[in-house]
């Protein structure tokens, strides 16, 4: 199983994507009333439409999300819960620190909570994640990446067990669980592609190392601009590739391995696959941070059914 995660700012003003009259059949759009867990105390109590809504499936509620949590990262695992980073949406950009939660995809159900994430480096004074990019599950924990730095945390209490500084052009936009295991770590561009570096875990938890280089990677992939999160899977069925989304809080774009462009959901900010092989993505559009500006509703966890994939519509927005 492969999961991915990402990250992102906004400041575009472009207007939602609109279902297509003629939409194909799915098991979607979800209503939101079906929306599981606690509905948000703000917003609107529709969900927005987008290009390719009829795959929706299912939603979660951010349990922080009256805490103006703003989805960044995010992984799924095996036992039907999902790990879910992202920062409150209330504090200036250097204040924005990583906060994490585990969520019942089932109920909506908060499992665990950590806010903010902290740890040390080499030994050296503690210190605090912030904004929280990039989320992966592997055997040996959750890796949480930020833009200059790398975490390693326990699946189940949540502790930070290590960290890792990421030297430059190395940085932690997004995150992706890649073939054989290896971890990539993204880099976000607004004005041009950007990059996968791809690193060997077992290298980076050599004792001693603190420090995460290009020179550690193993190889790299290219990546789109505007990159926000990726998952490397087989969605359409013509083999396992790297798959991003492309997204601002009014639009989402998918792009296959190919160039393959899809209408996706709004605030798209990372993707991962559950055991079933369903896609899930965390969306910042339906945070309270950019519901203020009336961007579409959406849930912070949507469940989409990929089956139809390659008949999906091209985009109806701009990123």
């Amino acid at each position: 199983m492969l999961f991915a995660a990402g990250c992102s700012g906004d400041s575009d003003k472009d207007p939602p994507g609109v279902a297509p009259a003629a939409a194909p059949e799915g098991c979607g759009p979800v209503a939101y009333a079906a929306v599981r867990g606690r509905a948000p105390s703000y917003g609107p109590r529709e969900l927005g439409r987008f290009a390719n809504d009829h795959a929706l499936c299912a939603g979660v509620w951010a349990p922080g999300a009256d805490r103006w949590l703003v989805p960044q990262g995010m992984a799924v695992a095996d036992d039907g819960t999902a790990y879910l980073a992202g920062f409150d949406g209330t504090k200036p950009a250097r204040q924005r620190f990583c906060a994490l939660e585990r969520v019942d995809l089932r109920t909506g159900r908060l499992v665990a909570r950590v806010d903010p994430v902290r740890g040390s480096i080499g030994g050296a004074a503690p210190i605090i994640c912030r904004h929280g990019g990039g989320l992966v599950l592997d055997e040996h924990g959750v890796w949480l990446a930020e833009t200059k730095r790398l975490w390693l945390l326990d699946p189940d209490t949540l502790e930070t067990l290590r960290g890792w500084e990421l030297a430059e052009p190395v940085k932690g936009s997004f995150a992706v669980h890649g073939p054989d295991g290896a971890l990539g770590l993204g880099r976000f561009s607004k004005r041009t592609h950007g990059q996968v570096d791809w690193f060997d875990p077992a290298v980076l938890l050599e004792p001693g190392r603190v420090q995460v280089t290009l020179d550690d990677a193993t190889s790299s992939d290219w990546a789109p601009g505007r990159s926000q999160g990726a998952v490397h899977a087989d969605l359409d069925g013509k083999g396992a590739g790297l798959w991003f989304v492309r997204s601002h809080s009014a639009c989402g774009v998918l792009v296959g391995p190919a160039g393959q462009r899809r209408g996706f959901i709004p605030g798209g900010e990372s993707m991962s696959l559950d055991e079933k092989g369903r896609l899930w993505v965390a969306s910042e559009s339906g945070s309270r941070l950019y519901q203020r500006d009336g961007r579409p509703m959406t849930p912070q966890l949507a469940r989409f059914d990929v089956r139809g994939l390659r008949d999906w519509a091209k985009p109806a927005c701009r990123v």
